[in-house]
């Protein structure tokens, strides 16, 4: 999968991660609700905005806007702060892979999980630095995670985000706009991985929800009726 040219960054103010969730929300006339979450792990939407940009530059992204060809496919991108994140998937296992892609690069203080069982380093697992897709680092396991495994982590370091552009209708005129003016929207897609933690871009299997997210319900103090999945 591709990664975003970072040829310059943006502007100090001008890069934003927001992430999102997906939560259907039931309410009644008691005040009471009844929540359902739909996503077990947030996805990233990000915004790029540049205060200035040579030709050559430019022409950079406008290429690599059309390689994508608009909105259909997906890229990752890296986040420029080093920050401590928790309970990131890596992927589902699938009874036979044990080396995967961890979600980001120049990782430290990392912890794995399987189906959220703490794994002991060097005797259940160790990690790899760099060689995972666009340069993230990676991670060696002993024992390959059962098929339907949820495999997730911890670590401070680089966050890799797969998203897509927003928008599928651009001329040139109008990136460039969006480039220094508006800023640059991507769209933040799941990162549900099987088998070695390397997605496929494009097309609808991007977004995938992951086993179990549907039933993931939050109850209200006193439920006024149930919500059904769907």
């Amino acid at each position: 999968m591709a990664e975003y040219p970072m040829t310059k960054k943006p502007a100090p103010d001008g890069f934003t991660v927001s992430p999102r969730w997906n939560t259907v929300i039931e309410k009644y006339d008691s005040q009471n609700e009844q929540r359902k979450a739909k996503l077990s792990f947030a996805v990233y939407d990000v915004s790029l905005k540049y205060n200035a940009l040579t030709l050559s530059e430019i022409q950079t992204l406008w290429a690599f806007y059309m390689a994508r060809m608009g909105s259909y496919e997906s890229f990752y991108i890296y986040d420029l702060a080093v920050m401590a994140h928790t309970n990131l998937c890596v992927g589902i296992g699938d009874g036979t892979s044990n080396t995967w892609d961890l979600p980001g690069k120049s990782t430290s203080s990392q912890a794995i999980y399987v189906d959220g069982a703490s794994l002991s380093e060097t005797l259940e697992y160790s990690i790899l630095t760099g060689g995972g897709a666009e340069s993230a680092d990676r991670v060696l396991l002993v024992n390959a995670p059962a098929d339907g495994a949820v495999i997730t982590c911890d670590f401070t370091g680089y966050l890799r985000m797969k998203v897509r552009f927003k928008e599928d209708k651009l001329n040139r005129e109008s990136f460039a706009y969006f480039l220094f003016h508006l800023g640059l929207e991507l769209v933040g897609l799941n990162t549900y991985t099987t088998g070695g933690g390397s997605t496929t871009s494009g097309g609808e299997g991007d977004n995938l929800l992951l086993p179990g997210s549907t039933d993931n319900l939050l109850l209200p103090d006193s439920a006024d009726g149930l919500l059904l999945p769907g």
